[in-house]
């Protein structure tokens, strides 16, 4: 699974998993802090698609991590003011490109991705039964 799909569902499913995993493992690994939990702002870009073009919308509340393991940089942002959860997620990039208890990573993306196909049937479910029946508006 790419970086960007496992932070994705992390970010939106797994606050307390990531936590859990970063102060299971934490002393598993030595890691040093090059920046630590710090917040910021960074503009958000949209495409416009009438005429295909990026421009910026806004501005959002970030918090941002760096770890470092020997050469190999850990980098944990997320939307929003949560220090622990940035640390976690910084931790989590870390171990991915280390290649560092990949079991236990694996098995908590599974868990988390059940949550989103459980999610997105509920959602499709309350959808569905929204959907206005044309034939019996004929009637």
């Amino acid at each position: 699974m790419k970086r960007k799909e496992w932070s994705a569902l992390i970010a939106r499913y797994g606050r307390d998993e990531a936590i859990e995993f970063f102060e299971t493992h934490k002393n598993d690994l030595d890691f040093e802090v090059i920046s630590g939990p710090e917040l910021g702002l960074t503009m958000v870009k949209m495409r416009e698609h009438a005429q295909n073009s990026l421009f910026y919308i806004g501005e959002v509340l970030i918090t941002e991590t760096k770890i470092r393991s020997g050469q190999t940089v850990g980098v944990g942002l997320i939307k929003g003011e949560d220090e622990t959860f940035s640390l976690a997620l910084s931790f989590i990039d870390l171990v991915n490109k280390c290649s560092e208890f990949t079991e236990e990573f694996n098995m908590m993306i599974e868990k988390l991705s059940a949550i989103e196909d459980e999610n997105v049937k509920e959602r499709t479910e309350r959808i569905l039964q929204t959907k206005v029946s044309f034939d019996m508006m004929n009637d």
